[in-house]
């Protein structure tokens, strides 16, 4: 193991100056990612009555939307096993939906839309266009699915 003279590591180390510098700009750069995220989120609740994730890799369905909490449901809505987020969909239209998700993680497409009801909290359903895309391995395998819904009329 190679032993370093004093000056050596001085001459490595940065200025007190030169910290101050450095952390005020990721400071001025985490804000301005803060800032794009808060924008971003407007736009998105703006234009869409929400958004969706779908993680494969955990069995994870996170819903954020105007939809549910128009209706008096939390705004970001998490549910665990495949099964249980399932629920949510009306039974008529789950095994379209099913079939359809599994031929888009089958295929090598990059997008998916699916439009289907939605159940309320009060146990109504309501028609939302879900349209999202997919994320890959460098296999090709679908290891999320992250898109926006919208509330349309049938």
């Amino acid at each position: 193991m190679k032993k370093y003279t004093k000056d050596e590591l001085t001459d490595d180390l940065l200025t007190k100056e030169e910290l101050q510098i450095r952390y005020q700009k990721a400071l001025m750069h985490l804000r301005d990612a803060q800032d794009l995220n808060r924008k971003y989120q407007l736009i998105l609740e703006e234009v869409n009555d929400g958004y969706w994730e779908l993680n494969l890799i955990k069995d994870e369905f996170t819903l954020r939307s105007k939809y549910y909490r128009s209706h008096g449901i939390i705004p970001t809505l998490k549910i665990q096993r495949k099964e249980r987020w399932q629920e949510l969909i009306h039974p008529k239209d789950r095994e379209n939906f099913h079939q359809a998700l599994e031929t888009f993680l089958r295929s090598d497409k990059k997008t998916f839309k699916f439009t289907h009801r939605l159940k309320t909290r009060d146990d109504e359903y309501q028609w939302v266009l879900a349209t999202g895309f997919g994320l890959r391995d460098e296999m090709g395998t679908p290891k999320r699915i992250m898109g926006t819904h919208m509330t349309v009329s049938k």
